[in-house]
């Protein structure tokens, strides 16, 4: 029997982690990632370790400080491309 499924937002927290250095700290889902350390070279190599780890791709437009200022904001993203919830993006080209 296999163990259970990391969920989204467990799994985002734990990379969030590891990538701000934060070691064993947990971060509260609404926490502000910037104010713990986070930087455009740190949000690029957590944003391309989740799409790996979840199998997905992060459209443009949710590509910003804001997506990434949390970890619900990161998980939302997330859930809005797997679920196929069109970004702006995409919404302008239809």
């Amino acid at each position: 029997m296999s163990a259970p499924r990391e969920s989204a937002r467990d799994l985002v927290a734990t990379l969030a982690a590891k990538h701000l250095n934060l070691g064993h700290r947990e971060l509260r889902p609404g926490e502000d990632l910037w104010n713990l350390g986070m930087t455009s070279l740190t949000c690029m190599g957590l944003m391309l370790e989740i799409e790996d780890a979840l199998d997905v791709e992060l459209p443009a437009d949710r590509l910003n400080a804001e997506t990434f200022a949390s970890v619900d904001g990161i998980v939302a993203a997330v859930e809005s491309v797997q679920l196929g919830v069109p970004g702006e993006e995409t919404r302008a080209r239809t």
